[in-house]
């Protein structure tokens, strides 16, 4: 019972101290989700506004549509100046702040101990604001990702957290800002765990994640609303037979999924090896994206009220440059869809890939919208009898297609089914959208849009310890030691025992007597002895009378923590420890050969399967 009550106070206190952390991410996120919040809004309204004459949609107003861009052939310029002040500003101060920020928050938990430098956040909340305040195509999930990520290891340095928690603590800042900026703190918070891995999750941070995330959430909605990010009318599933529907649906965002990720690493690559300073670099894709934007404006900043356009079925795809063109047939609507979801592709991988800083899962759920929008449309119109509620039908199409396009390029299907239903209010489509995200996340397969993911926590740096210890605990020292046996007795020559260490390249040799471990006897304790009296001294005289040993039953762990603890290059192993008959010997050579062997077989097995 007093053992019960010990690890019960032992994992509250642990509790306890993530808990103050989690409360210290969350209060920082959710000012820190204001200012990006304000500062973006200005960039968007002075730069686009301003510069261009073009005001974006909003997410959350249907009735108003702004008009096309007043001066179109601007907007390159905009973007390409925006793409310059932002490379400019990334380079010179944080290269780490360069692309979307989500990759670099992985990677700060697996690669760098949790480690970010304190200015990262300013800097990506700056430098993301003037790229997508000047129309890149970008989100900003990514910068408050790796803003909250530098929050977390801010926090867990001035707390002086071991390298464990500050990584669980950057775990918890990627949850708590993306569930503040998004006004989905669920899915933000399971989005902080699950994303680090390609089939696993930080389940150690859920917890103190859900707690951050909370406080993040009531904090920023206390200052802009705690409504859905998207207004969108009312979703259904009306009949089962649109599971078939939703299945197709599945099954295309993975197809365009994999272009996506395709295209973005590529284009990345390729900026990669252009033979120009870097911080020219986002200059240039800023305006291939502009120049793009000239004609189809819905590829710039982040296309939120352009989703909230399609599921309210408005389809203002193109325009005679001084109005939408809204009575166009259904065709060309379906076909201008499909063209503005590759240009969105291209517009997205020209302004990330080049190194523009700004987030990915804005433009993913775009893309995916523009997917399920033109496939509900083509459905609608050539299977009118098979739809009871078209209004509900294309919405929740939409939004379904947002899911399962970005869940399968992200390799977070819980954390993206939960949150895009927070964003949208979309909770009575999730049994339709649960077979479209499964297709999308088994079709893509190995892509992912974040490079840095790991498989699982057995492939990360910050648990390969801990796995290694498992495997360990999974192997007694019967199936690694050596039965040969080089010892010596308690009564032989000093001498003799050397001059076995130095025939079998040995450090130590454990002493017998009558058969039974007695101790062990070192190389430099005879070395120290004089040459001369080599002969005459016993072993007994200069042994070890500690007997360190274990049994053929012990895992390798426990061998390999006395072989730490003591200092030992092998340990004996003894019948039992009441019987201590000496059987033979496990050497550090064992234990990695005993390991590397089931390592082995482990992956076999998984290839095969």
């Amino acid at each position: 019972m007093s053992r019960f009550f010990r690890d019960v106070l032992g994992e509250a206190g642990h509790l306890k101290e993530l808990t103050i952390v989690a409360v210290a991410i969350g209060v920082a996120s959710g000012l820190a989700a204001i200012l990006f919040y304000e500062l973006l809004n200005a960039c968007v309204h002075v730069i686009l506004g301003h510069g261009a004459g073009y005001v974006t949609p909003k997410p959350g107003l249907v009735d108003e549509l702004p008009p096309p861009p007043e001066k179109p052939w601007l907007i390159p310029l905009l973007t390409a100046l925006g793409g310059l002040v932002s490379g400019l500003i990334v380079y010179s101060l944080a290269p780490e702040t360069e692309g979307h920020g989500t990759d670099a928050a992985i990677a700060s938990f697996h690669r760098h101990a949790g480690v970010v430098r304190p200015r990262v956040p300013l800097v990506k909340m700056i430098a993301s604001s003037i790229t997508i305040g000047s129309g890149g195509s970008a989100g900003r999930e990514g910068p408050m990702a790796q803003i909250g990520a530098g929050i977390g290891s801010l926090v867990a340095n001035l707390l002086k957290l071991d390298t464990y928690k500050r990584r669980v603590a950057v775990a918890i800042g990627i949850g708590a800002g993306i569930g503040t900026i998004f006004k989905a703190p669920l899915g933000g918070a399971i989005f902080g765990i699950e994303v680090l891995y390609k089939r696993d999750f930080e389940v150690e941070a859920l917890i103190p994640a859900l707690i951050a995330s909370t406080i993040g959430y009531a904090i920023f909605g206390l200052y802009d609303g705690y409504g859905h990010v998207f207004t969108m009318p009312r979703v259904a599933l009306t009949h089962p037979l649109e599971m078939a529907f939703y299945a197709v649906l599945g099954l295309v965002c993975a197809l365009v999924g994999i272009f996506y990720v395709t295209a973005m690493h590529r284009t990345r690559d390729a900026f990669r090896r252009l033979p120009i300073p870097n911080h020219f670099k986002p200059m240039i894709g800023g305006l291939l994206t502009g120049l793009i934007g000239m004609f189809f404006p819905h590829v710039l900043e982040m296309g939120y009220g352009w989703i909230t356009l399609f599921a309210h079925g408005v389809y203002p795809v193109a325009h005679t440059g001084e109005e939408w063109l809204l009575e166009l047939s259904w065709e060309i609507v379906v076909a201008t869809l499909l063209l503005i979801c590759l240009l969105k592709i291209l517009a997205t991988s020209f302004t990330i890939g080049s190194g523009g800083s700004g987030g990915v899962f804005a433009p993913g759920l775009c893309i995916g919208a523009l997917l399920g929008s033109a496939m509900a449309l083509t459905f609608v119109n050539l299977f009118p009898e098979a739809v009871v509620d078209v209004e509900a039908f294309v919405a929740s199409a939409v939004i379904v297609g947002m899911m399962a396009l970005f869940a399968g390029v992200s390799k977070a299907p819980i954390a993206v089914l939960i949150m895009v239903s927070e964003m949208t209010g979309g909770y009575e489509i999730i049994a339709p959208a649960m077979i479209s995200v499964a297709i999308s996340y088994l079709l893509t397969s190995k892509y992912t849009i974040y490079p840095e993911q790991v498989v699982d926590r057995a492939h990360s740096p910050a648990h390969m310890r801990e796995y290694h210890e498992a495997v360990l605990d999974g192997i007694r020292v019967r199936e690694a030691m050596r039965p040969e046996i080089y010892s010596v007795e308690v009564d032989d020559a000093a001498g003799d025992a050397l001059s076995v260490m130095m025939r079998r390249g040995l450090r130590e040799l454990p002493v017998v007597e009558n058969g039974r471990l007695v101790g062990r006897v070192r190389f430099e304790d005879l070395m120290r002895l004089p040459k001369s009296r080599l002969e005459r001294i016993r072993v007994r005289t200069v042994m070890e009378k500690r007997v360190i040993a274990v049994t053929p039953d012990d895992t390798l762990h426990t061998a390999v923590k006395l072989m730490i603890r003591h200092g030992l290059q092998q340990v004996p192993v003894v019948d039992s420890k009441d019987g201590m008959r000496l059987l033979g010997v496990v050497t550090k050579e064992d234990v990695v050969e005993a390991h590397d062997r089931l390592i082995r077989f482990i992956l076999w097995h998984e290839h095969e399967e």
